[in-house]
């Protein structure tokens, strides 16, 4: 697993997810819907988790979200593993496209490799982003049309 060191000797883990683990901004139990999903991990040992790539954005871009983060995983669409397999959300390629989407409104497809989203790309449309060309203003035709896409209070 990949990820940023709290300390040179413990490396975060992305932590496996079971039916105890709700999505910290709408409650949905992760594991009850497919696709990728994420992990924000902080600086105490604590962590959020969140049923969709467009959840843990919609996070991380609120102004009172934690600044303590030690690591973000996503699972790695591309790998036949994709529901086991978390990858350093920072590194991920995404597929943008906001005329796609899943479920849950969400727009963000990430792929470890590059290869996989173009090829995703290829088939399906959209275009490949970095983790730090996602911006809050290509959130928000996704959280008007899901208004759960809210930081709980």
């Amino acid at each position: 697993m990949n990820g940023c060191s709290r300390d040179r000797g413990h490396p975060v883990q992305a932590v496996e997810l079971t039916r105890k683990h709700a999505c910290a901004v709408c409650g949905m139990i992760l594991v009850d819907f497919p696709g990728a999903k994420g992990q924000i991990h902080y600086t105490n040992g604590k962590y959020d988790v969140f049923c969709g790539t467009m959840d843990m954005f919609s996070y991380y871009f609120q102004p009172d979200t934690p600044k303590n983060i030690s690591a973000i995983f996503t699972n790695d669409m591309g790998s036949a593993q994709w529901r086991t397999l978390w990858i350093d959300a920072k590194n991920a390629y995404y597929v943008y496209d906001e005329k796609k989407s899943g479920a849950m409104g969400d727009p963000f497809m990430p792929f470890l490799k590059e290869e996989k989203a173009m090829n995703f790309t290829g088939l399906y449309g959209g275009e490949i982003l970095s983790f730090d060309n996602i911006t809050p203003d290509m959130l928000k035709p996704f959280q008007e049309l899901n208004p759960h896409i809210k930081r709980k209070k």
